[in-house]
């Protein structure tokens, strides 16, 4: 199955770069264009085909994303960031072809990745030290096959990776197969590391300090982060400025008190600042109720749940990312006293802070907003898998799911 939908894969490709090109050469159902210009548009073509799927290749990498909105959206972005740069620099090309061919690839690679999914399931060998009843489960939640050993096999065939408790002494032969695995190329999973792949949560009653500081993000990139925040705040602030006045005297009309919400957040480095959010509860709401907001909450306003629901209330914390406060991305800053309780309860807590605090991020786009302690403590296992495994990669995730929640309203309250 892995060569026929290899196959598959190359075949689709090569038709998505030259149907459109002979369309164009013959002008058959677009303008027709010199034999220059059709090779120029097919390089361009080849070049944002190249890109597309190195970041799908990566993406894809991360747990939970399954839908095609993800493949769609990496796809027409860079086939966009590409038709503008060609534009820019006033590189003839024909349109018609380029974005055909962008279409094809896209659906192209949906095809393949549903017959996949749909008929190749991996399969997993589980060494007899891993004792974790919650593998099986979760591989199964992910169409994966595990299968527990009970001997040494004496071949490697089928197997897509093993999982081992490499913490404990799992004895020569055994240590002998996880050699052989790696010669074939089979990846080795640690049980822990395979249940963070498959929930994409770091489980904080299992978590060591190493754990984290081992993982901690390298200088360069919170540096390119920085000056990337900067540039879409200022690019955004003229383009959303008008919509935060107009809900700002749409929060006036409907009740009297301040249009703008501020409260104490513990951010980057563990200092304190005052995030900025347009008000969408009562006035006196903090002293009238609880500090995590339920479902139909009635101390939200008729305008305030509007607001909330495309996230038009989060639109003044461009002045916190612009102050150096937050980024776009990132885990949710804490209140500073449900951050204090949180590091009285988890001494290494305070590495969250190790990175800066966004206004969406890896548990906002996997679980929504919370409203128990329980699930508050699952929100805080996404976030520990976001600092191990921050990336631009995982950035760009975390902006197509966002993406995707803002158009289908999910997750607000």
């Amino acid at each position: 199955m892995d060569a026929l939908s290899g196959g598959f894969l190359t075949l689709g490709l090569l038709i998505a770069l030259i149907v459109p090109a002979i369309l164009c050469y013959y002008g058959i159902g677009m303008s027709q264009q010199s034999s220059e210009v059709v090779l120029d548009t097919a390089k361009a073509s080849i070049l944002s085909l190249a890109i597309s799927l190195l970041i799908v290749r990566r993406i894809l990498t991360f747990p939970l994303l399954r839908s095609i909105t993800y493949i769609v959206i990496a796809f027409a972005a860079v086939f966009l960031a590409t038709g503008a740069s060609l534009k820019l620099f006033r590189i003839n090309v024909s349109s018609p072809q380029f974005y055909l061919a962008a279409a094809i690839s896209i659906a192209v690679v949906e095809a393949f990745l549903f017959l996949r999914r749909r008929h190749v399931r991996p399969v997993f060998a589980i060494l007899p030290t891993v004792n974790d009843p919650e593998i099986a489960e979760l591989a199964l939640a992910r169409r994966a096959i595990c299968m527990s050993l009970t001997r040494v096999p004496s071949d490697l065939t089928g197997f897509n990776g093993i999982i081992a408790d490499l913490r404990h002494d799992i004895g020569p032969e055994w240590e002998r197969l996880l050699a052989l695995a790696a010669l074939r190329g089979i990846p080795v999973f640690h049980v822990k590391q395979f249940n963070e792949m498959l929930s994409g949560r770091v489980t904080v009653e299992h978590l060591w300090e190493n754990t984290v500081v081992g993982s901690l993000p390298a200088l360069i990139y919170p540096q390119i982060k920085r000056t990337v925040d900067i540039a879409g705040a200022l690019f955004l602030l003229p383009l959303v400025l008008p919509i935060i006045c107009i809900a700002c005297i749409a929060i006036r009309l409907e009740s009297k008190g301040p249009v703008l919400f501020r409260q104490a957040r513990t951010g980057y480095g563990g200092d304190t600042f005052s995030i900025i959010k347009l008000r969408t509860m009562k006035v006196d709401a903090d002293a009238t109720g609880s500090a995590f907001t339920e479902a139909s909450d009635p101390r939200i306003t008729r305008v305030g749940a509007l607001l909330r629901q495309y996230r038009i209330d989060e639109l003044p914390q461009l002045l916190n990312i612009l102050l150096g406060h937050m980024s776009w991305i990132g885990p949710r800053p804490e209140a500073v006293e449900l951050s204090r309780w949180y590091e009285r309860e988890i001494p290494f807590y305070s590495y969250r802070h190790i990175v800066r605090p966004g206004i969406s991020g890896w548990a906002q786009v996997n679980q929504g907003n919370v409203a128990r302690i329980d699930a508050a403590r699952i929100k805080l296992e996404y976030d520990f898998f976001y600092i191990k495994h921050f990336s631009f990669w995982l950035d760009a995730i975390i902006v197509v799911k966002t993406i995707r929640t803002i158009l289908t309203r999910s997750g607000a309250r």
